[in-house]
């Protein structure tokens, strides 16, 4: 069941920042970098806090969301 709700929780908050990138930079053939290291880092997250309830696959996603796309927005400029 715990793992279940990993897999939701993962596909929701990835569908979010897939979304949320196309809307903040128009539409573009491809997904950014920072959109790409964001999902990668949501999905790692909750895999890692899957042990957890509900609450800690969420907070384990929002966190590595947001330090995917962190080092991704950063790699990306700094080329």
């Amino acid at each position: 069941m715990k793992f279940a709700k990993t897999i939701v929780m993962t596909a929701i908050t990835s569908s979010a920042l897939i979304m949320s990138g196309c809307a903040n930079t128009g539409y573009t053939s491809g997904l950014s970098n920072t959109t790409k290291g964001a999902a990668a880092g949501a999905a790692a997250g909750a895999l890692i806090k899957s042990g957890g309830d509900s609450k800690d696959i969420a907070r384990g996603a929002l966190g590595g969301a947001a330090i995917g796309g962190a080092g991704a927005y950063i790699l990306n400029n700094s080329r």
